[in-house]
């Protein structure tokens, strides 16, 4: 009950939870410190899930501290890494037991949030593709897709899909 008032959870999320006192006890934890328990719930049932079942390990087998699992989601809303970057991350997480900030500094996966870099990114992308911007022109929102995808493929994944999507649509509409 406290989980589904206090935390906002969903029964199916609050039972699964709660199915191991570990989990439970880890998910507290971890929410207490990012004040974020749905973005910590999320994380738990659905990667760290799927890890530990790839691994046919149990929740006690997580190989990282509860304060480590918040600061993930911590740089994850602050815009350090993208979502997609978060993922890779919490692998590394679960293969070499370091810190979050520590992996993303190694691995150089700090999501690209500069204006000009955004835009230089976003001009080349537009110039090699003049149908997509036609399409998009003509009301086909697919196209814009297909452009903020080809710039992520071009920054490996370490833009910022926000700032591409908005400076996508500025730059469209000023053509």
């Amino acid at each position: 009950e406290r989980y589904l008032n206090e935390y906002k959870l969903t029964k199916k999320e609050a039972d699964k939870i709660t199915a191991s006192k570990y989990l439970s006890d880890f998910f507290e934890a971890s929410s207490k410190i990012c004040n974020n328990p749905k973005a910590v719930s999320n994380l738990l049932l659905s990667d760290v899930a799927r890890i530990l079942n790839e691994k046919e390990e149990e929740p006690e087998d997580i190989p990282f501290l509860p304060e480590d699992l918040a600061e993930l989601i911590d740089l994850t809303k602050k815009g350090t890494i993208s979502s997609k970057i978060a993922k890779d991350v919490l692998e590394k997480m679960f293969e070499n037991h370091e810190k979050p900030s520590k992996i993303i500094e190694d691995n150089g996966w700090i999501q690209i949030s500069d204006e000009g870099e955004i835009k230089s990114v976003v001009d080349k992308i537009l110039e090699a593709n003049p149908q997509s911007v036609t399409d998009f022109k003509n009301g086909k929102d697919k196209a814009l897709g297909f452009l903020v995808g080809q710039a992520m493929k071009e920054t490996k994944g370490k833009a910022n899909p926000q700032m591409l999507n908005q400076m996508f649509k500025d730059a469209i509409k000023n053509m």
